[in-house]
């Protein structure tokens, strides 16, 4: 076999296990929730709030309030399966919520911003008050940048 065909065929070879791999590369390094992180509002006349997503179900909503801010520790879960994404936040066991739980949905709008809607309910609630689309009381979250 002839030198230059050898190379011409061992650099096809690698330019195309090169772009068989760069999918599976590329969805190995999408976070498995999207939500993870530190989420701050905007566009909203409210009082800034800050989401915590730390994983495993559990999250802090820190209240900016004129006199500094409270946070809140509370569960959380989400089923990113939905269209829209179901967001069940609760019970709250302190604060303005203590004793509730909030059913939401949830839109993610890109890597970096997500918009939520949620209904309070009794902690022991069925979810039948979650919100059946966006209204005019949705937040929207930005992904804070540490």
């Amino acid at each position: 076999m002839h030198p230059g065909r050898t190379a011409t065929r061992v650099n096809r070879f690698a330019a195309l296990s090169t772009a068989l791999a760069l999918p599976a590369l590329l969805s190995c390094s999408e976070p498995p929730e999207p939500l993870l992180g530190e989420w701050v509002s905007v566009g909203s006349e409210r009082p800034p709030m800050t989401y915590i997503f730390e994983g495993e179900g559990r999250m802090k909503w820190v209240l900016d309030p004129e006199s500094g801010p409270d946070t809140f520790p509370v569960a959380y879960q989400v089923d990113y399966r939905t269209d829209p994404i179901l967001l069940d936040v609760g019970p709250w066991a302190d604060g303005p919520l203590a004793g509730r739980t909030l059913f939401g949905i949830a839109e993610i709008q890109g890597p970096d911003r997500f918009v939520v809607d949620f209904e309070p309910a009794d902690p022991d609630g069925d979810g039948s008050d979650r919100p059946a689309a966006f209204s005019d009381q949705a937040v929207t979250f930005v992904r804070k940048v540490n």
